[in-house]
């Protein structure tokens, strides 16, 4: 999940730039199979700008969270905008949610806590 803020006044034109590359590239990566897909929401009320949310495997989301055209990416986005930030979530089918319910239970049992 990649939320953005607010436009920073007066990089409103170079927001609208960089949001436009960065649905571009992802969906790029949604051609070359490295995402199933991504979508994009913008706020109707409160204070947050919008979010988008990149489906894919964990492992290649993480890999494409560390190569150096994403780090820069993110550093124009966050040179833009207000409170950016990128959080990568596990889930979404019964499978991963009852394998992560399951990891999370067995450490609580093996450190005493259940």
């Amino acid at each position: 999940m990649i939320r953005w803020g607010q436009n920073i006044p007066g990089r409103e034109t170079k927001g609208l730039e960089v949001f436009g590359k960065a649905v571009a590239r992802f969906e790029e990566y949604a051609k070359e199979g490295r995402l199933h897909g991504h979508r994009e929401f913008f706020a109707l009320t409160g204070r947050q700008g919008g979010f988008m949310i990149a489906d894919g495997e964990v492992d290649e989301l993480l890999k494409i969270l560390g190569e150096e055209e994403t780090i820069q990416f993110n550093a124009e986005a966050a040179a833009i905008v207000s409170d950016f930030s990128i959080e990568v979530y596990a889930g979404g089918d019964d499978r991963t949610v009852q394998r992560l319910t399951g990891n999370y239970v067995g450490r609580m049992n093996e450190l005493g806590y259940m």
